[in-house]
């Protein structure tokens, strides 16, 4: 019973390895004798709207910013407005103090009436007071001359010649005698004290000498001068003499004119002055800084406050240097400030810088857009963070199919593969529109609800 068992079992066995083996030859020789066909991936074209976007991110800024200041300098008088307060057009917005301007302004006028009264002299010629005047200095300067040749010729016959003769001589009398002297000093025939007396006496004679020369020369040149002197004021008072009784020269009248008018033009910038004392809008705005106070001495052209228009603010942002194509004048933007998450503005791009800039060390396009408010009254400031999406094309209910479905064929040919209702595939030319990452626009080729192949068919 036992061995019969043992066959009985070994018998189960093979025929279980039979019966495996016979199913696994029936599989593999089945599959190769018999292939799967491939499932076709397929799409349907379909119809909606493609858009090509670049974000940036950026700031708002006012429309315009201007720093105002007085265009002359004194003391500030007083400040009328405060940082943060709406200031309207032609609205005085500060006040310098107008003394000094004011007595600026009578000290020109002074200026221009001396110039008119000097013109009119011009004109009408001289009184016979003045005539009379101007002949008197001329005999005064005559009779000067006269006097000073006189005192001039005899400079020649005064005492100091004959003093300069005199010391002269005895220069010369002791020049000698000191020569005598110091032969005999050499010789041993004198002491030491005698030839030192005679060698000082022919220094001081000398001394005297030259004194007289200089007082002489002295006497001598100042009548000298005198007389140039004196015949610089005859030809003076001769020049003017005859000015006065010719007809007014061109010349005369013309600096007389020039006067006037330059004293009427230091009127007129006094006249400015005072009336630049007064700061005033130049458009309608928001005061946004207050740099002076009252009392304070302030320069021309040295900023006292800034004026921003915010009812028309820009926005400036900033998008990568890859997506440059992608921004241009004239493209829509959409716009969320950070402070108004729940708010989208509209706008458009009114401005591309033409250089790159640096943002968080970055390359990236500056550009500028404008906010449409639409009237609402959001409250905005200057300086609040925005996202920014630049629409650079887009295309509405147009016809759409996955990029997968295209192929290009050649150079600028592209095709479509459109599953026929038989299961036939049909390659077919199409002209492709814009592209986004996941469709393109099927400009023609194609029909709305054709099926095209997304796969690689053989």
């Amino acid at each position: 019973m036992k061995k019969r068992r043992t066959w009985i079992i070994l018998t189960i066995v093979l025929l279980l390895a039979a019966g495996g083996g016979y199913a696994a030859y029936a599989r593999f020789f089945a599959g190769a004798e018999e292939p799967q066909e491939p499932t076709l991936q397929t799409a349907t074209v379909t119809q909606g709207d493609i858009v090509i976007t670049a974000d940036g991110s950026g700031e708002l800024v006012p429309a315009a910013e201007l720093e105002l200041a007085f265009r002359t300098s004194g003391v500030l008088g007083e400040v009328l407005v405060e940082t943060g307060d709406q200031a309207q057009k032609d609205e005085v917005l500060a006040r310098l103090q107008t003394e000094d301007l004011e007595r600026a302004l009578a000290e020109a006028d002074v200026e221009v009436q001396l110039a008119q009264l000097d013109l009119a002299d011009a004109r009408q010629g001289p009184s016979d007071a003045e005539l009379a005047d101007a002949r008197a200095a001329l005999r005064d300067a005559q009779v000067e001359l006269k006097l000073a040749q006189d005192a001039y010729e005899n400079t020649s016959d005064s005492g100091l010649d004959a003093a300069v003769e005199r010391a002269k001589e005895q220069r010369d009398w002791y020049v000698s005698y000191y020569q005598t002297q110091k032969s005999r000093y050499e010789d041993g025939d004198i002491s030491q004290s005698d030839h030192d007396y005679a060698m000082n006496a022919m220094i001081s004679a000398d001394g005297r000498y030259s004194k007289a020369v200089n007082q002489a020369l002295t006497e001598e040149t100042t009548a000298k001068s005198r007389v140039e002197q004196a015949q610089t004021a005859v030809y003076q008072a001769r020049e003017n003499l005859q000015l006065l009784e010719s007809e007014p020269l061109t010349n005369t009248l013309t600096r007389a004119t020039l006067a006037v008018d330059q004293a009427l033009l230091a009127r007129e910038k006094a006249q400015a002055n005072l009336e630049t004392a007064q700061l005033y809008a130049p458009f309608d705005g928001t005061v946004m800084d207050v740099a002076a106070t009252a009392g304070q001495q302030v320069s021309a052209n040295t900023s006292i406050l800034t004026l921003a228009d915010l009812g028309q603010p820009l926005v400036r942002f900033w998008i990568e240097e890859t997506d440059m194509s992608s921004v241009a004048v004239g493209y829509p933007v959409t716009i969320v400030f950070e402070a108004l998450p729940d708010d989208t503005f509209s706008g458009e791009v009114v401005r591309v810088d033409p250089v790159l800039v640096t943002v968080d060390n970055t390359p990236a396009v500056q550009a500028w857009a404008s906010l449409d408010l639409d009237d609402r009254e959001a409250h905005l400031l200057s300086g609040m963070t925005a996202e920014v999406e630049v629409v650079a094309a887009e295309a509405r209910n147009a016809l759409l199919v996955p990029l997968e479905a295209l192929r290009e064929t050649s150079p600028g040919q592209t095709t479509v593969f459109v599953v026929k209702p038989s299961g036939e595939l049909e390659m077919r030319a199409v002209v492709v529109g814009l592209r986004d990452p996941a469709n393109a626009e099927i400009l023609s080729g194609l029909e709305l609800g054709e099926t095209v192949s997304v796969g690689e068919p053989e």
